[in-house]
């Protein structure tokens, strides 16, 4: 009887020693918020740095990919301009490896080995440029915001307010922890909330991975994935701050024979010539719906880089896309989708059933098809079939 009490003691300090570790584990692990909070507070401290960071980016018409080594230093010029130094070590275009951009806080150099060409200017002559190139065009460039509406209490002070902010906009959640190079890191995933975005972000879709370093939280890398305009991705394999960094890194001599452009002779194109390149019409037959959801409205039509793409709005502010043209990226998320049979082709069918999102992508030849948005599976192939 005793040998019973006594194991039956045992166990229930077993189970509440198993529940306390639980509970002290629940504090003692940093939620999302807490580490977007340390991060931070640990970007408050920099004063300057050193990383490698490897660079991938998918866009329409566009895919690149590279790595850079960078040097920085907060605070150096007369209007507390940083000091800098980017090179590029690898990347997709060779003309491009060897590229260095160097700046004092005061000067900047920017110098190509390929072409032996340096680019080079002082800060305050570009701003001065700058400045007169605005005053010279007739745009709305405060676009929708309102004075009257924008109130500077509301402006965070603190990296708390800060995250409490951010987080009006994303929900934050712990993604794992993952190796970055030879550093550790925590991930935290950032997921927009359609009712808190504008309708372009919500008809992109797609979110948002942050990778933090374990300890201090100092940001590792970005990721931007599940978007139907691309995915792009920067990361860190190398990362030391408040380190030091020689003076000599921030300096740059002209090589010799190299050809020398100053940034203030450059002509920037008209405003004209720009809504020109803008609206030249593409170079293959743009495709229309005959038949689309109840109440969808036409709202917005742009070219980006060579491929059309039509926004469409729905009531209670919901939205969608159609975008076709030449392109061999890959805009489509590496996982999770079906494949389906569309305009007789094979297709790809992503679906969030959570947020009532719909992403299909197919190719006709050369030309690639999205359609994207605030849909449901049936309505988007509806959407697809009607083309002509």
């Amino acid at each position: 009887m005793n040998s019973r009490k006594r194991l039956l003691s045992i166990l229930l300090a077993l189970v509440v020693l198993a529940g306390t570790a639980v509970a002290i584990g629940a504090f003692v692990i940093p939620s999302a918020q807490d580490l977007l909070v340390q991060s931070l507070e640990t970007s408050q401290t920099l004063t300057d740095g050193h990383a490698i960071v490897e660079v991938s980016v998918d866009v329409p018409d566009n895919a690149m990919s590279g790595t850079v080594e960078a040097w920085g230093r907060l605070d150096v010029g007369p209007n507390g301009e940083p000091a800098f130094r980017v090179e590029v070590l690898t990347a997709d275009e060779a003309n491009l490896i060897g590229t260095i951009a160097v700046s004092d806080g005061t000067q900047f150099w920017v110098w190509n080995p390929a072409q032996n060409v340096v680019l080079t200017g002082q800060f305050e002559e570009l701003y001065a440029r700058i400045a007169e190139e605005m005053a010279g065009q007739e745009f709305d460039h405060e676009g929708d915001f309102n004075r009257a509406d924008f109130d500077e209490a509301e402006i965070p002070e603190t990296p708390e307010e800060a995250v409490a902010k951010l987080l009006e906009y994303f929900t934050a959640e712990r993604a794992g922890s993952d190796v970055i190079g030879d550093t550790n890191v925590n991930t935290v995933r950032l997921i927009p909330i359609p009712e808190q975005m504008p309708e372009e972000v919500r008809a992109a879709g797609g979110l948002l991975n942050v990778w933090l370093r374990d300890g201090d939280s100092a940001p590792v890398g970005v990721e931007y994935v599940g978007g139907a305009i691309g995915s792009g991705v920067a990361r860190a394999t190398f990362l030391e701050i408040n380190q030091g960094v020689d003076d000599s890194v921030f300096t740059f001599t002209i090589p010799e024979g190299a050809t020398v452009i100053d940034a203030a002779d450059i002509e920037l194109p008209e405003k004209e010539a720009l809504e020109e390149a803008a609206a030249i019409e593409p170079d293959f037959e743009l495709l229309s719906p005959t038949s689309l959801p109840d109440e969808a409205t036409l709202r917005e039509t742009t070219n980006v880089g060579g491929a059309i793409v039509e926004r469409y709005g729905l009531p209670n502010g919901r939205s969608f896309t159609i975008a076709q043209g030449r392109t061999d990226v890959n805009l489509t998320p590496a996982e999770g989708g079906e494949s389906v049979t569309v305009r007789g082709v094979e297709g790809m069918l992503y679906t969030d059933t959570e947020d009532g999102r719909t992403l299909l992508n197919w190719s006709e030849g050369d030309i690639q098809y999205w359609i994207g948005g605030d849909l449901t599976a049936d309505e988007t192939l509806a959407i697809a079939e009607s083309l002509q």
